[in-house]
Order: C-alpha cells, then sequence, then structure tokens
C-alpha cells in the first residue's frame, strides 16, 4: 500500500468504530466484546520508546478510580470514555482529585465525542485525535497502527455482514510470498505450502488457529462474493496437491519441483493474484497484490 492508502484505511476503521460504537454501545466499553483500552494504549505505544510506554492501570489494580492509561516515565495520565461530556469530564477531574491523584498531565478521551468546552489542568480530545497521530506518523508506525486495528479488534462480530470489512482482512492473508513469489523467486516450497493452508483457512473458517485474525466464514459471505473466494480457494488448493503430490511421488520430505509444475504453479498463482484483485476492486478495497518475476 502507498502512504496514503495505509492512512485512508488507518481512518475508514477507526471511523467505522466510532459510528459502530455510537450506535450500539449505550454506556461505557464495557458492552463491548474487547478491550478498546488496551488497543488505544497499543496505539499510543507505537510512538512511544521501549522505555516510555503506556500501561492499563486496570491491569495493575481493578476498577482504579478517574483514569485507565498511565506513562509513568513521562508522568501522564489518560481516561479513555465514550462520551467525555461536561458532566463526565468534571466527574472524572473530581475524582481524580478526590483520590490524589497528580499526575503532570491528564488527558480525557471521548472516542465517540467530547466537550469542546476547556478546563484547566485537563486536555480533553476525541478520537480525532488518534487520526491526528497516525497522519503524523512514519511510514512503519502507519503499519504498525493499521496492524493493531486489524488484528485487535473482533470487526467479523462488529459487522458479520459487511463483506468488504471482511475481505480485506482475508486479501492482506492472500497478499504474502506464497502467492506472490513465482517459483522462479520462491525460496522455500515448503514454508510457501505452510502460507497457502494459511489462505485455505481464513477463506473457509475466518480464521487462523494460534493466530489474532478473524473474518467470516466462507458460507457467511453473499452468493457472489463466496464464489469468487471459492475460485481463488480452488487455485490455492490446486497448488497444495501439485506440491504434495510432488513429495510422495519422490517418497521426500522435502518439495524438488519440475518444470512443468512450476509452470502449472506459476500460471495458478496469476490466477489468484487476478482474483483476488478483481474481488478488491469490487468490493471498493483500494489495494492490489503485484507479483514478482518469473524468471
Amino acid at each position: 500500500m502507498t502512504e496514503k492508502q495505509k492512512l485512508d484505511e488507518i481512518i475508514s476503521l477507526i471511523t467505522f468504530l466510532q459510528n459502530y460504537i455510537q450506535n450500539n454501545v449505550k454506556q461505557s466499553f464495557t458492552d463491548l466484546t474487547f478491550d478498546l483500552e488496551t488497543v488505544i494504549m497499543d496505539f499510543f505505544n507505537v510512538f512511544e520508546n521501549d522505555n516510555e510506554k503506556y500501561e492499563n492501570i486496570n491491569f495493575l489494580q481493578h476498577n482504579y478510580p478517574a483514569i485507565d492509561l498511565v506513562n509513568k516515565h513521562k508522568n501522564i495520565a489518560i481516561q479513555v470514555t465514550t462520551n467525555a461530556d461536561l458532566r463526565k469530564v468534571r466527574k472524572t477531574i473530581a475524582t481524580y482529585e478526590k483520590h490524589n491523584l497528580n499526575y503532570t498531565s491528564l488527558i480525557i478521551i471521548g472516542f465517540v465525542k467530547a466537550t469542546r468546552k476547556t478546563l484547566p489542568n485537563v486536555k480533553i480530545y476525541t478520537s480525532d485525535y488518534l487520526l491526528e497521530l497516525a497522519k503524523q506518523g512514519t511510514s512503519n508506525q502507519k503499519d504498525n497502527l493499521y496492524e493493531i486495528l486489524k488484528r485487535r479488534i473482533p470487526w467479523n462480530s462488529l459487522s458479520p455482514l459487511d463483506d468488504k470489512l471482511c475481505y480485506d482482512i482475508v486479501f492482506d492473508v492472500i497478499d504474502r510470498s506464497a502467492v506472490r513469489d513465482f517459483t522462479f523467486c520462491e525460496g522455500d516450497f515448503n514454508k510457501m505450502v505452510e502460507g497457502l493452508y494459511e489462505i485455505k483457512e481464513i477463506i473457509t473458517t475466518g480464521v487462523i488457529k494460534e493466530k489474532s485474525i478473524r473474518a467470516k466464514a466462507l458460507v457467511e459471505y453473499s452468493k457472489e462474493v463466496k464464489e469468487q473466494l471459492r475460485e481463488i480457494e480452488f487455485y490455492v488448493s490446486n497448488i497444495i496437491q501439485i506440491c504434495n503430490a510432488n513429495k510422495n511421488r519422490r517418497g521426500a520430505d522435502f518439495i524438488c519441483l519440475n518444470q512443468d509444475e512450476t509452470r502449472q504453479i506459476d500460471n495458478l498463482k496469476e490466477k489468484v493474484i487476478k482474483k483476488s484483485n478483481e474481488l478488491a476492486d469490487k468490493l471498493g478495497i483500494n489495494k492490489r497484490i503485484i507479483g514478482s518475476r518469473k524468471w
């Protein structure tokens, strides 16, 4: 992805999450099936040095008063809430002072909305603050932010009928060296097959075992998307079959392809790339898989 595409993806995910919380979460983040406070902590930590990371203070002491995240090195405290209206902000400050908390900076983030009123000794932001951080990030930082948002939040449970969001996750799994690298560039065919099995797994079941990647199962997609995903999975399965047949024929644990087998596999990889890109275009996903050279 280009720099602009990375940032657009981050903005899209945060905006979707903001709208979801506004429409579905009534009181607090306890209504969610995941810990948004930790997601935001990880988001902030992308911009911090290893010895200056934020911590979720509720993990250290249950129901810690007034604040959720702390940066001990910078002496910053943060509260994350759905709606930082004036009433909520004043209540937070009162609790903060009642427990004699004394950080250099207190930040309150209303993820959905926040009061615009300026109060002494506190900074009040909405999720727009996260977007501003993302805009200032380096290319590597944007990559990390994107991974945090995609992998730490169960998007399939938030929008189970959203083909675009789920296929976006699947697309990122398909866009790997196991597909991009034709046989001329492929270093380890056994690892290639492992990667292809993960592609089959995310397409058919919506998950990859022992990895925090979640989409939705093949049967949950709309008919047209389902048919195209089945075609991609069919091509991937054919590559795996060629590799397994090669090992079985030779009675070996490793794969050593002949010229005809490499030609078949490269043709199948081209079909996977083409079909994956076509489906991304159809769903309005601004990404492309670019294959390596064949020879």
